[in-house]
């Protein structure tokens, strides 16, 4: 909760016909194209930050958010959030602007495996994408902090986009930015806010971490939950050998 909804100056982006449609799961047989990661829960350990940064932007409002609502509501769709928790509307912007501001403050740490996974993606010829609900701002300085600078082939922020998650603008303009197809792409999430965005892009989604209960999950479609980026993409890249690794096997 809490990020910018500035305009694009870009044009719209269409969604696919297939919105609606659940993807089907890759074949274990060869890898995606692309990898585009979300930002806080997946990548980065933020939302104890985040659940900070609202208490005290909402304090200023005289709302109180308890960390029993946080966890159970918590999700990238802040709009949403700031609804429930009767934030006015005319405040949003300012509000969000002011989490910012604290979150600007913070300094969260990577979740553990997950830089190693993105290298090891990279390596084995995956293009990187991060579409994330948070700023600009925010993400780009722990970027550098975290020795993730560069590692990504195109970021697209809430500053980016007219339509912040789980409208898929921003992924789409991802996959233009890469020049891959939504079928031969993943995306990776910790929300059903995620999911609900790689669905209407229509990419193959993969669901990691603790943010949101497996149930959850199951019950809209997803067979599987991953306890990180870094389980994920063990078992993506032990199903797929290396091209190097089949050769020595043809040579033996």
């Amino acid at each position: 909760m809490g990020m910018s909804d500035r305009p694009s100056r870009r044009a719209p982006t269409a969604l696919p016909a297939d919105a609606n449609q659940v993807r089907p799961a890759a074949s274990p047989t060869a890898l995606p194209a692309a990898a585009i990661f979300d930002w806080d829960g997946t990548l980065a350990d933020t939302l104890p930050l985040i659940y900070r940064a609202n208490v005290t932007v909402l304090g200023e409002l005289g709302i109180a958010m308890s960390k029993t609502w946080f966890r159970e509501q918590y999700s990238p769709d802040w709009q949403r959030g700031y609804r429930e928790l009767g934030v006015p509307e005319h405040l949003w912007r300012r509000t969000s602007e002011r989490w910012a501001e604290e979150m600007a403050r913070m300094r969260p740490r990577a979740l553990p495996w997950a830089r190693g996974a993105l290298r090891r993606l990279r390596r084995r010829g995956v293009a990187l994408g991060l579409v994330t609900a948070s700023t600009r701002g925010v993400v780009e300085p722990n970027l550098a902090r975290l020795n993730l600078a560069g590692v990504f082939d195109t970021a697209w922020y809430a500053d980016d986009v007219a339509r912040g998650k789980p409208h898929p603008e921003a992924l789409l303009r991802a996959l233009d930015a890469l020049g891959v197809e939504a079928t031969e792409t993943v995306y990776v999430g910790d929300t059903t806010v995620d999911l609900a965005m790689a669905r209407a892009a229509g990419a193959e989604f993969a669901a990691v971490g603790t943010t949101t209960d497996p149930g959850v999950f199951r019950a809209l479609g997803v067979d599987r939950v991953w306890a990180g980026v870094g389980a994920w993409a063990d078992d993506l890249l032990g199903r797929v050998p290396s091209p190097r690794g089949r050769a020595a096997r043809q040579d033996g």
